[in-house]
């Protein structure tokens, strides 16, 4: 298997999915703490980047931002038995969501005030807060995948990144 390229930042993540060169967001940097991510805590995602002016006009991408733009996140496991869990994947729009108390995603624009969708001008910070339950989480080395598309007729990716880590669950 090719080496995969660190996402910079303090994270154990990996771009993926698609090669780095084709991803159009530019990533600045990628947080997540508490690195590796401990179930039953609260852990926090913070990715900050931008969009190149020269893919914006290429792209002709709209001034209110990126309102078609949707993300996927996959994961699967395998448990220490050997056992292993197929990957699944949920797509959502990628804007300002609450998902509960467990999950929030925020997006911000260059001057850090909270916006619907990810600017097509100047720079982005996307924050994900989240907690995984440990009375529902099985122990097992798992991988979570993230992938971000513009949601324009060619499936553009902005952003595609993964961490495969062990995480202690209560299910046996």
């Amino acid at each position: 298997m090719a080496q995969q390229d660190k996402i910079p930042g303090r994270n154990n993540a990996v771009y993926d999915i698609v090669p780095k060169e084709d991803q159009i967001f530019s990533v600045e940097f990628l947080e997540i703490a508490p690195t590796p991510i401990i179930a039953d805590h609260f852990f926090f995602i913070y990715l900050r980047g931008h969009l190149p002016e020269s893919k914006k006009k290429e792209l002709e991408l709209p001034d209110e931002g990126l309102i078609n733009a949707t993300f996927t996140v996959s994961l699967s496991a395998i448990y220490a038995d050997g056992s292993y869990d197929e990957e699944i994947s949920y797509t959502e729009p990628l804007k300002t969501t609450p998902f509960g108390p467990l999950a929030h995603l925020t997006i911000r624009d260059t001057h850090g005030v909270q916006v619907k969708y990810i600017s097509s001008s100047g720079s982005s910070e996307n924050l994900l807060d989240f907690q995984i339950l440990a009375m529902f989480l099985r122990s097992g080395m798992w991988t979570f995948k993230v992938d971000l598309r513009l949601g324009d007729i060619d499936n553009t990716c902005l952003f595609a990144g993964s961490l495969t880590q062990w995480l202690e669950g209560r299910i046996h």
